[in-house]
Parts: C-alpha cells; sequence; structure tokens
C-alpha cells in the first residue's frame, strides 16, 4: 500500500511539473494581427473598386448613346436639302466633345482594369503561397497525429517504471503534453489559414468576373467609338457643301442689305447711331442683369407657365424649351461676322470683328405677330434704347442669365415690364422701327452679356 501511495503521489507530481513546463502559450492572440480581418478587408477594398468600375461602365454607356444621338441628328440634319451651316456645326461640336469625353472614359477604363488586374494577381499569388502552406501544416500534423497514436500504445505508468531516473521520467511526460499542446495550435493555424483562403478565392472569382465584363464592355465601345470616328469624319467632309451655301447665301443677304442701306443714303450717320444703339443695347443687358435678383419670384412663376406650355408646344420647342418667334419666318441675315456695313464691331470670344450682326433677322411680313421664345418675365419694352436707337422692342428675361431679344417691332405695346409671358404668347407684332431697312424681326439671344447665336436654342 505504501508503494503505491508513493508511486500515485510522484505521478502527480510529475503531471504538475509537465504542465508547468507547457502550461504558457507560445502565442498571444491579442497581440497578433487578424489575417481574417485584413483578407476580409482586402476583399471590401476590391469590391469598392469593383463598383467603381461598374459606374465607370454605366457612365461610358450613357456617354455613347448620347454620341449616337448627336451624330445621328447631325446626319438627319445634313441630309435635310434646308439644313443650317451654323446648327449643322454646332451639333458637330457637340459630337466632338462627346468623342473626347468616350476616349477618356475609356484610358480611364482601361487604367482602372490594370490596376484591378495587379490587384487580382497579387490576391492570386498569395492563394498559391498559402495553399502550399496549408499542406505542409496539414502534413505535419497527420505526423504528430500518427506519432502520439503510436506513443499512446505505451502507457504513462510503463513510462514512469521503465525511466531510469525520475528526471528521465519527468521529461518524457512533459514532452508526451507538449506535444498535444503543439498539435492544437498547429490545427488552430490549419484552421484560420483555411478560412483565409475561401475569403481570398471568393474575392479573386468575384473581380475576375467583373474584369471580364469590363473588357468586354471596354472592347465593344471602342469599337463602336471608331465606327462613330468613322461617322463624324464623313459627316465633317459633308459640311464644306453646306459651308459654302451658306456663304452664298450670306453674300446674298448682306448684298440686298447693303443695297437698301445705300437707297437711303447718309451710311455713314446710320452706322454711327446703330453703333451707339448696340452699345447702348449691351449697357442695358448690364443693367438688367444687375436687377435679376428682384425677379425671382416672376421667374418662378415663368417656370411654371413653361412646364404648363411645353405639354401644350411640344412638338415645336428644341431640347432647351426654345421656339421660333415667328411661324414661317424666313432668315434674312445670320448671326455672326458679316459685310454688312451698318452692323456695329464687336469682339466674340476673343477675336474683334469690324462688323457683326448679334442676332438672326426673319421675316414673314408687316404686322406678323411676334410670340415668346419661351416662357419668361419681360424686363423691358417699348423703346428701352431711346435715343440711341428709335426702335421698338421686348426683352424677356428666362433664367440662368439668359434673355431674348425682340426688335423692330411696331409701336402697339402689348407687354410691360414685369409680366410673365409664356411661350407663344404673342408679344409684339413685326415692323420696320429704328434703324431697319424693312419689315422684319431682329431677334436676338443674350447668354450671360454675350450675343450668341440664337440657333443654339431654337428647334
Amino acid at each position: 500500500m505504501r508503494r503505491r501511495s508513493r508511486l500515485a503521489v510522484t505521478l502527480v507530481t510529475l503531471l504538475t511539473a509537465a504542465g508547468m513546463i507547457v502550461g504558457g502559450d507560445p502565442r498571444d492572440p491579442v497581440l497578433a494581427a487578424d489575417p481574417i480581418q485584413q483578407a476580409k478587408a482586402e476583399r471590401a477594398s476590391i469590391q469598392a473598386e469593383l463598383a467603381d468600375q461598374r459606374a465607370r461602365l454605366d457612365e461610358l454607356r450613357a456617354t455613347s448613346s448620347r454620341l449616337a444621338d448627336q451624330l445621328d441628328l447631325a446626319e438627319a440634319e445634313l441630309a435635310d436639302i434646308t439644313a443650317e451651316y451654323e446648327r449643322v456645326v454646332s451639333l458637330l461640336t457637340q459630337v466632338r466633345g462627346e468623342v473626347r469625353e468616350i476616349t477618356e472614359q475609356l484610358e480611364r477604363l482601361r487604367a482602372h482594369i490594370d490596376r484591378m488586374t495587379d490587384r487580382l494577381m497579387a490576391v492570386s499569388r498569395e492563394i498559391v503561397a498559402q495553399d502550399a502552406e496549408l499542406r505542409t501544416r496539414e502534413a505535419l500534423l497527420q505526423d504528430h497525429i500518427r506519432s502520439a497514436y503510436e506513443q499512446s500504445q505505451t502507457s504513462l505508468l510503463e513510462v514512469l517504471l521503465s525511466a531510469p531516473s525520475l528526471d528521465a521520467a519527468t521529461n518524457q511526460v512533459g514532452y508526451l503534453v507538449t506535444l498535444s499542446e503543439q498539435d492544437q495550435v498547429l490545427a488552430d493555424d490549419i484552421r484560420l489559414i483555411r478560412e483565409q483562403l475561401e475569403i481570398k478565392k471568393d474575392t479573386l472569382q468575384q473581380g475576375r468576373e467583373s474584369l471580364t465584363e469590363a473588357r468586354s464592355v471596354a472592347v465593344e465601345q471602342e469599337r463602336i467609338l471608331r465606327h462613330r470616328q468613322r461617322q463624324l469624319w464623313r459627316l465633317e467632309k459633308e459640311t464644306a457643301r453646306l459651308r459654302a451655301a451658306a456663304a452664298q447665301k450670306r453674300a446674298e443677304q448682306e448684298s440686298a442689305l447693303n443695297a437698301a442701306l445705300d437707297a437711303k443714303g447718309d451710311v455713314a450717320a446710320q452706322i454711327e447711331q446703330n453703333e451707339a444703339a448696340f452699345r447702348q443695347a449691351t449697357s442695358l443687358v448690364n443693367r438688367l442683369v444687375a436687377e435679376q435678383a428682384a425677379l425671382a419670384e416672376a421667374r418662378r412663376l415663368a417656370e411654371e407657365e413653361a412646364r404648363r406650355e411645353a405639354r401644350r408646344q411640344s412638338k415645336q420647342l428644341s431640347a432647351a424649351g426654345y421656339r421660333w418667334p415667328e411661324i414661317g419666318a424666313r432668315v434674312t441675315q445670320e448671326w455672326g461676322p458679316t459685310n454688312f456695313t451698318l452692323e456695329p464691331s464687336y469682339t466674340y470670344q476673343g477675336v474683334y470683328y469690324q462688323h457683326f450682326h448679334g442676332g438672326i433677322d426673319m421675316t414673314v411680313g408687316c404686322g406678323a405677330p411676334i410670340l415668346a421664345a419661351k416662357a419668361g418675365v419681360v424686363v423691358a419694352s417699348g423703346r428701352p434704347l431711346w435715343p440711341y436707337d428709335p426702335g421698338y422692342g421686348v426683352v424677356i428675361d428666362h433664367g440662368g442669365g439668359i434673355q431674348t431679344w425682340y426688335w423692330h417691332i411696331t409701336t402697339q405695346i402689348i407687354v410691360q415690364p414685369g409680366q410673365v409671358v409664356g411661350t407663344g404668347q404673342v408679344i409684339g407684332y413685326e415692323g420696320t422701327t429704328g434703324f431697319s431697312t424693312g419689315c422684319h424681326l431682329h431677334f436676338a439671344t443674350n447668354i450671360n452679356g454675350i450675343w450668341e447665336n440664337p440657333r443654339y436654342l431654337l428647334p
């Protein structure tokens, strides 16, 4: 009995010593970096980039669609025998802008695809390396388990009894217990690596699918862009024909205007008066712009009226919501630089022109109704340029820095400053007041203080 008791005490002592030997955990999970969170963070980062890539693809498709619409519209305009050169040139200018935008978008998309390809290749290399590490650790764990199983065939008691000394028995028992703790750590590592691999493989699959779609879209959009560029080049060549016709038409208009002016005599005095009137018109624009803050409520009402009118006049309106101010009018003088000596000088986009026509002249006939090109607020009527210009006219503010001017109308005043008018509402009648060579309407658009081509706003 005493021998058995001493043996039990010895066994407990050895187990306690072994516990002290292996009791410390070689790895502190609190201090170690969390590879699972790192893998998830990497996946979230790549998913965010893929979402941005999808947004870029949507933007590219939308721009490509706008380009197609603009080119088709330009082609239709050119096919029309009554095509206006300025209108077609304006459309082609927009088309060239769309082409540049798509080209830049494609370059950004290709750069993004290259970056994502590099990131996914790095993820793929990490997967290969961790796969190898996983296999190594699994093989090591299998060896440990097999060794432990073989050693377990010898009982702990036999180890104690067969050991030459107490120190040797302690070392052997400690080794057996330590081996078990190491196996647990190894199993935890294997579980961790497997979870990391699952996250990374999922990230890689999502990335490859998105990159495949992006490459496909890029190739298709590049093909469409090349086709549209060829279409644009063809249309630009055809505008040469239209340019020649426009130049001939402008020359005929200017010749008729100069002949009418010569017939009236005193050309120099008329030119001086017209230049003074033009300067006064510009001054009036600046004053009206300064007063725009007081027109906020009237503009709101005008916008409401514009929405109502849009539903009724949609077929007669441009994309910007404007219509021609006369029905069935014939254009007698275009906007822009001219040889008509009565026109004042003007600097447009940094270029000085000795004679420049700041609007479009059109005619239906004396007394024909003049219509508001778009809903807005009347800011001037009657003879607002007197005494520099005795002509009668109306100025309408449409908000956003846009004004439309209607000049040479009859002396019959039917709208007043501050009055809200709707699209197509009669605001006066065609006349020949002021510096005029005959009944016509001078229609002008002033945008933020600059006399722009009205055709940019008209349908």
